[in-house]
């Protein structure tokens, strides 16, 4: 089996590739692929469903995956636009969970620990 980060560097050149050649994905927008992830999102929801009712997390983890083949697709293209880029996307959500769990990330932190997450959302988006 191969290690998570060399599989997750391996989905994104598939990416990149299939951006280059692929007739179809080679000219998708953020807004033509707006559907799709819709659908993707749907799916996620009816494989957490499916879990609930037989414990099968089969359906649940192809549904995930076709879930961030539509985080990376869309990371991608905002790349070759100039927007951002896929580490962009992983270090904001990575920095964004560290601050919403001061708890956990600086229990030090007095102020911040006695926060609730709406509290800590609002100050995010205060500073920017």
């Amino acid at each position: 089996m191969k290690e998570n980060k060399d599989a997750f560097e391996e989905l994104v050149e598939v990416v990149r590739e299939l951006r280059e050649k692929c007739p179809w994905d080679s000219v998708q927008t953020h807004e033509s692929l707006k559907s799709c992830l819709v659908n993707e999102t749907e799916e996620v929801l009816e494989g957490i469903d499916l879990l609930s009712r037989e414990n099968d997390g089969g359906n649940l983890c192809e549904e995930l995956g076709d879930l961030l083949l539509q985080v990376v697709l869309h990371s991608v293209i905002a790349q070759e636009e100039g927007l951002f880029t896929l580490d962009d996307v992983i270090l904001g959500i990575t920095d964004k969970m560290r601050y919403r769990h001061p708890k956990i990330f600086s229990p030090d932190d007095k102020e911040a620990v006695s926060l609730t997450w709406e509290e800590l959302k609002r100050r995010e988006k205060e500073r920017g």
